[in-house]
């Protein structure tokens, strides 16, 4: 326990001399890596965006044309039906006796026609041999001829019961989707008073997209038709729609600008046999209208901005970071179009924005792109 404490005594100023020895000096860490790449350069095409609405092409409202009962409707809401297909029956019953009493009609006029005429005939020949006077074969055959018309006007009312008749099976004048009906079995439809809208049919097999155009822009679309070339082709999106997977050509244009808004309303047509689309949807389109050649790229999220603006981060030849200010072109996928303020031989900062800093040194680590 004696020898504890001399000990101690020998090796703490060996132990302090050893340490005072060292010299204590900072060592500054290195530079930090950032990834940088020069931009790339091809033609890229700028796109014209719009917003506009769908309408399907074709679509014929079913009305009821006679007034009835509703004795039987025969689809289901939603359902494709083929152009004479039933939908509906109208009582008939009533629009057949009607019928049938304008056919008995047409048989009694023809009966009273055929008499008329045997009269007239044998008056004729009464008068051609002295036994009656010119007037009473005048008037047997004026006779004959009221008949005869009476038969046709006859006639033309059996055809429009018989109308009325036809009308009362109500059948699809289209092929498409049927919609819902607000009538059913045992409803009053028809007359002056209530038109009744049965149901409407839509043909969506083609898909209108409406939309405007600046008159700058359908100005030029109108140029180069009468330049012959071809008008441009115009892409479609949905609201769920990242891309823009439908395309489709111009097939109508207004035949007046808007003075208010100064611009031009289109119309798209649009392919929708697989029935992706609906009418009445929002939609977003766009049009080739120019092409940048030779274009200076940048991944768009290498692009940063402020108050002063959009701007570049650029490693120079000494590896200390510049801040370059650009202006922005068109997006071309994860791409920005660079417009100015970059230059080919740039070295910009592609990783690592968080690390550099306008004026800090860095290290730069070249990025494949």
């Amino acid at each position: 326990m004696g020898l504890r404490y001399p000990i101690a005594c020998v090796f703490l100023p060996m132990i302090l001399g050893i340490t005072s020895c060292g010299e204590n000096e900072f060592q500054p860490p290195p530079p930090p890596s950032v990834g940088v790449a020069q931009p790339a350069q091809r033609d890229v095409t700028a796109y014209s965006e719009f917003t506009g609405t769908t309408a399907v092409a074709t679509r014929v409202e079913v009305r009821a044309r006679v007034s009835g009962i509703i004795e039987r409707v025969y689809y289901e809401p939603g359902e494709m039906v083929q152009a004479g297909d039933r939908l509906f029956l109208i009582d008939p019953e009533p629009f057949v006796a009607q019928r049938d009493a304008m056919q008995a009609q047409v048989d009694s006029a023809l009966a009273e026609l055929r008499l008329a005429e045997t009269k007239a005939d044998r008056i004729e020949r009464s008068a051609r041999d002295g036994a009656l006077s010119e007037i009473q074969a005048l008037e047997a055959r004026a006779a004959a001829e009221a008949a005869a018309a009476t038969v046709k006007v006859k006639q033309k009312e059996l055809a429009i019961r018989q109308l009325d008749v036809d009308y009362t099976d109500v059948r699809a004048p289209i092929t498409g989707l049927v919609e819902r009906s607000d009538y059913e079995m045992g409803d009053l439809v028809g007359g002056l008073v209530n038109n009744s809208l049965l149901t409407t049919v839509y043909d969506d097999s083609e898909i209108f997209v409406y939309f405007a155009v600046p008159d700058r822009l359908f100005l030029r679309v109108v140029r180069a038709a009468d330049a012959g070339r071809e008008l441009p082709r115009v892409e479609v999106a949905t609201e769920i729609d990242e891309q823009f997977p439908f395309i489709g050509e111009i097939d109508y244009a207004d035949p007046v600008a808007d003075e208010t808004s100064g611009t031009v309303q289109l119309r798209v047509r649009l392919q929708n046999g697989d029935r992706r689309l609906l009418g009445g949807l929002f939609t977003r389109l766009r049009i080739a209208s120019d092409v940048i050649e030779g274009a200076l790229l940048v991944p768009d999220a290498a692009v940063s901005t402020d108050q002063i603006g959009p701007y570049l981060l650029i490693v120079n030849g000494s590896n200390t970071v510049e801040r370059r200010d650009v202006t922005l072109g068109p997006v071309d996928g994860d791409d920005r179009v660079i417009l100015s303020g970059l230059k080919p031989e740039d070295s910009v900062v592609v990783r690592g924005l968080l690390r550099a800093r306008p004026g800090s040194t860095v290290s730069p680590e070249p990025v494949n792109r």
